[in-house]
């Protein structure tokens, strides 16, 4: 009897122990779909391109912190970008402010939101699902580095083709992530650098004037490593 009592107690415990695994199961799947459903909500509200303008009105009163949106073809990605005072925020915040795991894509704080800065860094989770800028390491591959050369980043009041010239693995501290630049020798060596560090590269032909966007998110080659693209900006008026 004493040992069909502890057997009892047993079962009640692993039943127990079995709802409760079950309902955080279905607990975080309710969430991780939640926040799936507001990325795809946002994704709706993606203004219409009249005359290769976006409208940011609506987005904009909604959330003053919605500066562009980017689009890179023959991947996922296609979302608003927003900047804030910080790189923290929207970490795990979607568009609309609302707590996010998938967080959204965010201009790094230290640069002027109308991308009139020499690089621009562009941040954004790396999902699993696919979401946010897990598509980046497609480029990584050279075949489709090679047939993927271009994207868009709207803005208000402006449209630019996004160039695509390299693709690198590098440690979240790299030089790639450098934002000032005091003259145009310092643009240049900026630029040789990362050429020199690409695992892809082309000739993006680069002005003086130029400006680029870095397009970054995590990668687990190692600890603290990134994938990122460079992309030089290219007016479209």
């Amino acid at each position: 009897m004493k040992k069909q009592r502890i057997l009892n107690v047993l079962l009640v415990v692993l039943f127990i122990a079995a709802a409760v695994c079950g309902w955080r199961f279905y607990s975080d799947y309710r969430r991780d779909a939640a926040a799936d459903a507001a990325v795809g909500d946002t994704q709706a509200r993606k203004p219409s391109a009249d005359n290769g303008l976006m409208d940011f009105s609506d987005l904009q009163g909604e959330n003053p912190d919605v500066i562009a949106w980017l689009v890179i073809p023959g991947t996922d990605i296609d979302y608003p970008v927003v900047q804030t005072g910080d790189n923290e925020y929207y970490l795990h915040r979607g568009a609309q402010k609302e707590l996010n795991k998938n967080g959204a894509l965010f201009l790094d704080y230290r640069v002027h939101a109308d991308f009139s800065d020499f690089s621009n860094v562009i941040y954004g989770h790396h999902m699993k699902s696919g979401r946010m800028f897990q598509n980046l390491v497609k480029f990584r591959e050279k075949d489709f580095f090679d047939s993927h050369t271009s994207g868009a980043l709207y803005t208000p009041g402006n449209t630019w083709r996004l160039e695509i010239f390299a693709v690198a693995v590098i440690a979240q501290n790299s030089e790639w992530y450098e934002y000032a630049f005091a003259s145009l020798g310092e643009k240049e060596t900026h630029m040789q650098r990362i050429e020199a560090s690409a695992a892809h590269y082309r000739d993006a032909g680069f002005a003086a004037d130029d400006r680029i966007v870095i397009l970054s998110t995590c990668s687990y080659e190692y600890e603290g490593a990134r994938t990122v693209i460079a992309a030089r900006m290219v007016d479209w008026r």
